[in-house]
């Protein structure tokens, strides 16, 4: 059986990769709201212990792991890392929505950037003669 293909064809795992890892980033922003100026030091260590959303973030961060090593059971490392570039996309359009972060010409060009690339890099190559060619591999393991 295919894998499931979601949005501009990139296989179900990578996708839910891209959403943990932003929700992680989330978190750990909102953990870092929640204990605010608190010096480094045990004070802030106790902070972080008992910050519900700092847990929340580390929990979304071994999520975060599992998922990506699933991906890299069955993708070359060179296909599936720069898809994680996406993550600078998702992560500030997520701080301006959700916290209301200034998302500027130099940000958005930089976006715009980062996505022309991750298109270039996950274009198909030319492989050697017989060789499947990427859109063929299912990241998930099943052809």
């Amino acid at each position: 059986m295919r894998s499931l293909r979601l949005l501009l064809g990139m296989p179900a795992l990578v996708l839910a990769f891209l959403a943990v890892d932003t929700a992680t980033q989330v978190a750990f922003k909102v953990a870092a709201d929640t204990i605010g100026d608190v010096p480094l030091g045990l004070a802030y260590v106790g902070a972080v212990a008992t910050t519900a959303s700092a847990w929340v973030a580390v929990g979304l961060y071994v999520v975060t792991y599992v998922l990506w090593m699933l991906v890299l059971k069955d993708t070359a490392l060179s296909r599936a890392f720069p898809l994680t570039a996406l993550s600078y996309v998702t992560v500030p359009l997520l701080g301006w929505l959700a916290f209301g972060e200034e998302v500027g010409g130099r940000t958005v060009a930089g976006i715009v950037l980062i996505l022309v690339g991750v298109v270039l890099v996950g274009k198909e190559t030319d492989a050697p003669a017989g060789a499947p060619s990427p859109s063929e591999l299912s990241p998930c393991g099943n052809p």
